[in-house]
């Protein structure tokens, strides 16, 4: 396999350890606005969520999100919740639902209802 140039530098994506039960520093603020302005993204480390949570959230996403487009678009920009943002108009690799607070849990729920023509238990 190759090697790595000497010109090439080995960059780190910057990694946030929120598990210290000190609150972010005014330093540590400063290093993850930095890290959203050049990276746009960062790892966080002893973020205290679950294996369990984590593969159930990622499977609630992933069956939101193979929805056929005709029930999306039922939260879509026309509806009156306008939640979910097709892939074809911020760009076409990319979609989103989003909630709007002060109630983020209606506002999830209230989608979910709609997508899933029903109440959806699993979205709470």
């Amino acid at each position: 396999m190759g090697m790595m140039p000497e010109s090439q530098t080995s960059i780190e994506l910057p990694v946030f350890d929120i598990g210290q039960s000190q609150p972010f520093d005014p330093s540590s603020l400063s290093s993850l606005l930095l890290a959203c302005k050049e990276w746009g993204f960062f790892h966080i480390t002893n973020h205290g969520i679950s294996m369990d949570l984590f593969k159930k959230l990622k499977s609630l996403s992933n069956s939101l999100f193979c929805l056929p487009s005709v029930s999306k678009l039922k939260v879509g920009p026309s509806s009156s919740l306008r939640t979910y943002t097709p892939h074809f108009i911020a760009s076409p690799f990319f979609e989103s639902f989003r909630v709007s607070g002060p109630d983020f849990f209606t506002s999830a729920q209230s989608s979910a209802e709609v997508v899933f023509n029903h109440p959806n238990s699993e979205f709470r």
